[in-house]
C-alpha cells in the first residue's frame, strides 16, 4: 500500500496516525502553495490557550507558487519567535528537554525554503516517534493518484472540529489542561513533548 500526504508545518496528530499505517509515503511537494493552510501554520497549546504559529512566505503578486519553490520571508525574526513560543508552551512538559536539541537546531538554521524546513521537521518528528517511514517527494502535480490513498485534503486548518480528523481518539496529559481542558489534534509536537516514547504506541494503536 502507498499513500500521498501533504507537506505541512509540524503536522497534526491525525497526519501521523495515518502515516503510521505505511512503511513508505509520498509527500506532495508539487502543488501550489495554499494560504492559511497547515502548509505554513500549526496549532499548539500555550499559556493563553490554543496558539497558531504561522510562517510568513514570499509570494509574487497575483502569481501562484509551487510549494517546493515557496520561500519563507526571512525579514522577520519568526524562527526565533516560533521557537520561543514552543519553549514557553512546552518547557515544563515531561519530555521537552529530552527532544529539544534536534528541533532547536532546525529553528536556528531554517534556511529560506518552506519545503525544506517543513520536511526537516517532519523527519525529526518521525525519528523521535521511532516511525521508520521512507519518504518520497513528488516531482510533478497529479490531481489523481490511482491505487494510492490520497490524504492531501484530509487535514484542514479551517476545520472547526479538528478532532474529527483523528483516526481514533487520543488522550494524554497536556501542560495547560487544567486551565483549558484537553485539546485534541494539535501539532504532533504537543504529543511528543508531553508523552515522549509512549507516543509511538498511541500513534500505531
Amino acid at each position: 500500500m502507498e499513500a500521498l500526504f501533504p507537506l505541512h508545518y509540524l503536522p497534526c496528530i491525525a497526519w501521523f496516525q495515518q502515516a503510521a499505517k505505511y512503511s513508505a509515503i509520498h509527500i506532495e511537494c508539487s502543488e501550489h502553495f495554499v494560504k492559511q493552510s497547515y502548509r505554513s501554520r500549526c496549532r499548539i497549546l500555550a499559556a493563553n490557550g490554543v496558539q497558531v504559529l504561522s510562517i510568513p512566505v514570499v509570494q509574487p503578486s497575483k502569481q501562484k507558487t509551487i510549494l517546493s519553490a515557496t520561500a519563507m520571508d526571512m525579514e522577520f525574526s519568526w524562527p526565533h519567535q516560533h521557537w520561543q513560543s514552543l519553549v514557553s508552551a512546552y518547557g515544563k512538559s515531561a519530555f521537552f528537554l529530552y527532544y529539544r536539541d534536534g528541533f532547536e537546531a532546525i529553528y536556528r538554521n531554517p534556511g529560506n525554503s518552506l519545503h525544506a524546513f517543513n520536511l526537516a521537521l517532519i523527519k525529526q518528528l518521525l525519528s523521535c516517534f521511532k516511525l521508520p517511514i521512507q519518504l518520497y517527494q513528488t516531482s510533478e502535480y497529479q490531481a489523481e493518484w490511482p491505487g494510492i490513498s490520497d490524504y492531501r485534503n484530509s487535514f484542514q486548518a479551517k476545520n472547526p472540529n479538528p478532532e474529527n480528523e483523528l483516526l481514533k481518539p487520543i488522550r494524554y496529559w497536556q501542560v495547560f489542561e487544567d486551565k483549558y481542558g484537553y485539546v485534541g489534534n494539535l501539532s504532533a509536537i504537543d504529543l511528543l513533548f508531553n508523552l515522549g516514547p509512549e507516543a509511538e504506541e498511541q500513534l500505531r494503536s
